[in-house]
């Protein structure tokens, strides 16, 4: 692994078409540091808000939490900041959720479709560590599955999504996870940004030898220096970034734009 000092920034605009109040928000979009990672710095910006505060879930994931009490019809929130990161290739074993992630969550449920596909997998004899079989899973499915925006959602589970043969990033990630925990191999969803520009990314993070090691599916690759986490869990339901109760019901809609750049040495 080679030492990075990735610069990034996450902003979300969220618009209303009429005015709502007694806003609740929880928000999962500051990095955490790990082996792996170290954020030098972030800083989160929230609009409107009456009153903020921070926390760490279960998982250990950090998030700000607050309410935007004033009427309003728009939410807007920016994180920016600093990480380092390829500072070891694994992150830390925790063993208090090792449970969690041996078996099938809400979105990694297997179906007829998940098992019968698990079982035409055959990885080599060679393949013998967690992370071996993982990576070979990792790989089949890089081939077999296609990326395509705008068919799947938040709601889209492993086994709709692999139904239909494609979708993002997120379905990618659950594929992953779900064939890793039919195995025995304890697996779980991962959050986070990617060098370039465009939205969040997710990946998954397998269990070998004491350490969670990170696996793109969606690139075919394992996790490096260019990939900043913000959360890990069961599934996308536990990494949500944006949560929030509001009175007066109205219409959103929501942009997100994610930036990660290489800073040059200095």
């Amino acid at each position: 692994m080679c030492k990075t000092i990735l610069s990034f920034s996450y902003e979300m605009r969220s618009e209303f078409d009429r005015d709502i109040t007694r806003h609740d928000f929880r928000l999962m979009c500051i990095p955490r540091g790990s082996l792996r990672q170290r954020v030098l710095r972030a800083v989160c910006e929230v609009s409107p808000y009456t009153w903020l505060s921070e926390d760490c879930d279960g998982f250990g994931n950090p998030y700000v939490y607050g309410a935007a009490g004033d009427h309003h019809r728009l939410f807007h929130v920016r994180v920016s900041g600093q990480v380092q990161t390829g500072l070891a290739d694994f992150e830390e074993y925790a063993s208090e959720n090792d449970g969690l992630f041996r078996f099938p969550s809400p979105m990694t449920v297997p179906g007829p479709k998940i098992t019968h596909y698990f079982g035409r997998l055959r990885p080599p004899d060679e393949a013998g560590t967690p992370l071996a079989r993982a990576r070979f899973y990792m790989e089949q499915l890089h081939r077999d599955f296609s990326y395509r925006s705008g068919v799947t959602d938040t709601a889209t589970t492993a086994e709709q999504a692999l139904a239909q043969g494609c979708g993002v990033c997120q379905d990618f990630a659950h594929l992953l996870t779900a064939l890793c925990r039919l195995d025995g191999i304890p697996a779980r969803y991962a959050a986070g940004m990617l060098t370039g520009e465009g939205q969040t990314h997710a990946w998954t993070e397998v269990l070998s030898g004491g350490r969670w090691y990170g696996l793109d599916p969606t690139h075919g690759r394992a996790v490096d220096c260019n990939y900043i986490k913000l959360s890990h869990g069961r599934d996308c339901r536990d990494c949500l970034v944006n949560r929030g109760l509001y009175c007066n019901p109205a219409r959103e809609t929501q942009r997100i734009r994610a930036s990660v750049a290489v800073l040059p040495p200095a």
